[in-house]
């Protein structure tokens, strides 16, 4: 009967809380709250910026993308694209691009392109030849997408845009004569192993700030945590579990949202940052970042300064999976894809802060199952995906 009274049970999330689970800890001044979070962002927005200009202008942090590559970053970061490129051209970046960008087929010297997450081009672009019932690329199709009047300009029923790019100096072929975005190059940027660096040195200069600020707090919830050992992989493994469950139900949200806003579900940019760091020689830094210090930071400032703020623990959940979720989506190309490709982050901040909720605001309980989700995502890209 004691073990029930461990076991989380969501009705009881919006149920009145017992006076000493929902009192501060510690009868220390809300002021260090404040602090963190001021130190948050002042390193996350200013410094970020500033180191940001900094390896902008060093070439051990640079890489110069040319024109064709920058058609395939348009490409790999657009669920709805659609290029053309002459096939030795892209095989000079194939193998850069190959999990992120697929082909369509070749047609006059040229390759057709799209994202690698799209799967609505078969339908699209292929047709049933009457003689062998094979599947074989349509010319028609081509000249009705293509055309300089195009008849087809939408992937599927659900009426997602095709999103043409052709370089402003590519040569393109004869049947290319649609209205297309423009990408201009060569342009040099921060590299995927300047990003790993980058957001390293990040955590770096913010994490023992917030370790020092909140070190009663980090302290004392590290004690109860030790005198309650036996309960602690129930309490882990429960809050997985209901991270997962948070997962499967964002993904069909997900997937709705996108139906009734004509968006295809796609890799947040966040995402793809991650998985391309992690494929650059700073994998080892992105790696820490990920899995040890940005949780520890992130549960430091969502969970306890946030919820340190805030009386109600119904708003301090709301308002801090709100602001968990937007800190992962900047730079997202608008509000719809980011709501569309980022709700599981809302969702993920939701469950972490129930988790920090029913445990009494020990910032272990979410923080533990943070880094392990975090650790089997990272695991996957390297392994398994």
């Amino acid at each position: 009967m004691e073990k029930d009274k461990d076991i989380i049970q969501f009705e009881d999330l919006f149920k009145e809380q017992p006076k000493e689970i929902k009192s501060d800890q510690h009868p220390d001044h809300r002021g260090k709250y404040s602090s963190a979070i001021v130190v948050y962002l002042l390193i996350m927005f200013v410094l970020a910026s500033g180191l940001y200009l900094l390896f902008g202008n060093l070439s051990s942090f640079q890489q110069t993308y040319t024109e064709d590559q920058l058609i395939l970053e348009n490409v790999a970061f657009d669920m709805q694209s659609l290029a053309i490129m002459d096939i030795s051209d892209y095989n000079t970046y194939k193998d850069d691009y190959q999990d992120y960008v697929a082909e369509i087929g070749e047609y006059m010297g040229f390759v057709i392109l799209t994202n690698a997450n799209n799967t609505y081009y078969d339908s699209l672009f292929y047709e049933t030849d009457p003689i062998t019932e094979e599947s074989v690329l349509s010319t028609e199709k081509i000249d009705q997408v293509f055309g300089l009047s195009p008849i087809i300009t939408t992937w599927d029923s659900q009426d997602l845009t095709i999103n043409l790019y052709a370089g402003e100096s590519q040569v393109l072929p004869s049947f290319f004569m649609a209205s297309s975005q423009e990408v201009t190059g060569p342009i040099t940027q921060i590299s995927d192993f300047g990003n790993s660096v980058l957001n390293f040195l990040i955590y770096l200069a913010l994490l023992p700030l917030l370790l020092l600020i909140l070190k009663r707090d980090f302290v004392f919830d590290f004690n109860v945590m030790m005198t309650q050992k036996k309960q602690w992989f129930t309490i882990v493994v429960i809050g997985y579990l209901y991270l997962m469950l948070g997962n499967i139900f964002s993904n069909y949200a997900s997937s709705f949202l996108g139906d009734i806003f004509g968006l295809t579900q796609s890799d947040s940019l966040n995402q793809i940052t991650i998985i391309r760091a992690l494929e650059s020689s700073g994998a080892v830094l992105m790696i820490l970042s990920a899995v040890i210090m940005g949780p520890i930071a992130e549960e430091l400032i969502f969970r306890k300064s946030i919820f340190g703020l805030i009386k109600s623990d119904k708003w301090a959940l709301v308002i801090s999976s709100l602001l968990f979720g937007s800190i992962h989506l900047v730079g997202e190309v608008s509000i719809l894809s980011a709501l569309v490709n980022g709700l599981s982050y809302f969702v993920m901040g939701f469950i972490f802060g129930y988790i920090y909720i029913k445990n009494k605001r020990n910032i272990f309980a979410p923080l533990a199952v943070h880094i392990i989700s975090n650790a089997i995502s990272i695991i996957a890209i390297l392994f398994i995906l």
